[in-house]
This record gives structure tokens, C-alpha cells and sequence, in this order.
């Protein structure tokens, strides 16, 4: 580009601008509105108040005088927002899979510990149930023999005195003894 020229002698020829000084440049239309549209954009960026406040301090005065330098923090700064933006992204879906995967998991095994307890629960009331009905078939099998042999044995005795004294009751056994342990027919 042209070196800045403070005293122009300007001639439109062809949609080209000329500048007239000691030497003759030529600067394109649209590159002068480039320049334009720049300058109103600084212009307007500047009269942000947050812009202003920023450039009053002794850092923005500093990249105000080292235009490089604050180019370059700004390529730096927007260049990082990517891989700063992947990385918070990649986090926030790993801790969101994470939460959820955690939450399935201990939802699968507790339903998987509750089906574990139900079986066992209803393996040992059918195993109760059964147990009970082996004690009762013995409970009653037992009582049936045991009532059985009493009331024979009982049956060969007869009441001959009640001593009132004691309340004790006398028996003697009715028969001889060869008929002791054998059913009556």
C-alpha cells in the first residue's frame, strides 16, 4: 500500500482514486471503503463504555501503543475459545453420561437386588409353608398313634375307688394279664 499522504490532489479516473504529493498512488475504491467501514467500526467500538473504561487503564494504553501486541492477544484470545468451548463441552456430556449412566446403574442394581430379594422371599415362604405342613402331618401323626396306644391301655383299667382325701383315683386293670398289650377285636 501507498505511504500516508496529508495533501491530496485527488482525480477519479476509472473508479480508481489518485493521490497526488511528491509521488503517485493509487488506491482502490474498495479498498478505501474497507478503510471507511473500519474506522467507523473503531470508532463506534470505542465509544462502548466498557471499550472506553478498558482503554484508560495502563494496560489498554499500553496495547493502544503496541498495536501488535494487542493483535496479538486478541488472534490469542479467539483462538482459545474453541478449544476452551470443546473442552467445557466435552465435560459438561461427560459428567451429564456419567450422572445418567450412574443413575441407570444404580437403577438396574437395585431392581436386580429387589428381584434377588423377592426370590429369596417367596423361596423361603413356599420352604415355610412346606416345613409347616411336615410338622403338622408329624404333629398329627404322633398325636393319633400316641391317643391310640393310651386309649388302649386305658381302656384295660377301670375306676374302683376315688379317694376324696387326695383326689386321687384308683384304677385296677380289668382282665388277666396275658391280654396287657394286645387290641381288643
Amino acid at each position: 500500500m501507498g505511504r500516508r499522504v496529508d495533501h491530496l490532489d485527488a482525480n477519479f479516473l476509472n473508479g480508481n482514486l489518485t493521490m497526488q504529493c511528491n509521488n503517485v498512488t493509487t488506491i482502490p475504491k474498495g479498498l478505501l471503503q474497507l478503510r471507511d467501514r473500519l474506522s467507523s467500526m473503531m470508532d463506534s467500538l470505542y465509544c462502548d463504555p466498557k471499550v472506553a473504561e478498558l482503554m484508560n487503564t495502563s494496560m489498554g494504553q499500553y496495547l493502544n501503543g503496541h498495536p501488535f501486541l494487542a493483535l496479538a492477544v486478541f488472534v490469542f484470545g479467539a483462538m482459545a475459545t474453541v478449544p476452551i468451548v470443546i473442552f467445557l463441552t466435552f465435560a459438561t456430556v461427560t459428567f451429564i453420561g456419567a450422572t445418567v449412566g450412574f443413575v441407570l446403574l444404580e437403577v438396574f442394581l437395585l431392581s436386580l437386588g429387589g428381584v434377588s430379594l423377592l426370590c429369596v422371599l417367596s423361596a423361603l415362604a413356599i420352604l415355610s409353608i412346606l416345613v409347616s405342613l411336615v410338622l403338622g402331618a408329624c404333629y398329627i401323626t404322633s398325636y393319633n398313634v400316641l391317643n391310640f396306644y393310651y386309649s388302649q391301655r386305658v381302656s384295660r383299667y377301670r375306676v374302683t375307688r376315688l379317694e376324696p382325701a387326695t383326689n386321687i383315683t384308683v384304677m385296677e386293670q380289668d382282665g388277666d394279664e396275658e391280654a396287657y398289650g394286645k387290641p381288643e377285636v
